[in-house]
């Protein structure tokens, strides 16, 4: 079973309380560099403490800016707050799967696995 799986709360939170950063300069920080949105201070707040927001691609990765961590770390903490899935990385990608459950040793993970390999060194191939 996943131990010490992070949620984007929790990333959040140790940026403010333990980062020594107030919300408000976190929300300075966190800007999406796609799309220029910028959540304030308060929405940050209310994510670091749980109280519910509306989770979407733009705040997932103005949050990364803010607290300066790669997007894809932000990501599976989301990914593991909101869905209850972890992200395992793999070569070629990563997959979403049930805690506890290791992705290399289903079968259609296997699968899949193997396909990219395949497709991988054809591609190297040309």
């Amino acid at each position: 079973m996943e131990t010490n799986v992070e949620t984007l709360a929790s990333l959040v939170a140790k940026a403010a309380d333990e980062g020594g950063r107030t919300f408000a300069e976190l929300a300075e920080a966190a800007v999406d560099p796609l799309t220029g949105y910028q959540p304030g201070s308060n929405m940050l707040w209310k994510v670091a403490r749980q109280k519910g927001v509306k989770v979407n691609p733009k705040l997932v990765r103005a949050i990364a800016a803010g607290i300066r961590m790669p997007l894809e770390r932000v990501q599976a903490a989301a990914a593991f707050e909101f869905t209850g899935y972890v992200a395992t990385k793999v070569d070629g990608g990563t997959l979403i799967h049930a805690p506890g459950v290791d992705a290399a040793d289903t079968p259609k993970a296997q699968a899949i696995l193997e396909r990219w390999a395949k497709e991988q060194g054809e591609g190297e191939a040309e």
